[in-house]
């Protein structure tokens, strides 16, 4: 990402080893939705879809390639994308895993998790999504499996 020109704006709230169903430590406390405080944002990566959901990112937006637009970043192995992404009103992708690198991903994944943890896009507008996924370096005609055998 660095590479590619984005500027590490903020780290959003995330549970307590990065495996709970809520964004809610003992440090920060329990995440609100932006629409409705008595409600959830769901989790993990709930921080980013709240941030994201409550337009934040109109001020935290990354230039890339010229231009400008509104993404986050999950990390999903069980819906750590996808449930906040619902519960936020706004978009997110699980890509297949192998696709996106998870090099700096904390805590690193052991045995079966690698093959299921998968980092992936959070945004505003769905049209972001393919943006984000040809920074990574995404091409829509590779697999990053071997399908040869």
């Amino acid at each position: 990402m660095e590479a590619a020109g984005a500027i590490l704006i903020a780290i959003t709230n995330v549970p307590e080893a990065c495996f709970w169903v809520e964004a809610s430590n003992g440090i920060y406390g329990q995440t609100k939705n932006p629409y409705d405080s008595r409600r959830g944002t769901g989790g993990s990566s709930g921080g980013e879809g709240a941030l994201i959901g409550a337009a934040a990112t109109e001020i935290c937006v990354i230039y890339l390639k010229a231009l400008r637009f509104q993404i986050g970043i999950g990390s999903d192995i069980g819906g750590s994308i996808r449930i906040p992404s619902f519960m936020n009103g706004i978009f997110g992708l699980k890509p297949t895993p192998g696709v996106v690198p998870l090099d700096g991903h904390v805590p690193m994944p052991k045995d079966f998790q690698e093959q299921m943890l998968c980092i992936g896009p959070m945004c505003r507008y769905v049209e972001d999504i393919p943006l984000m996924m040809e920074v990574w370096g995404f091409e829509a005609t590779k697999s990053p499996h071997d399908f040869s055998s």
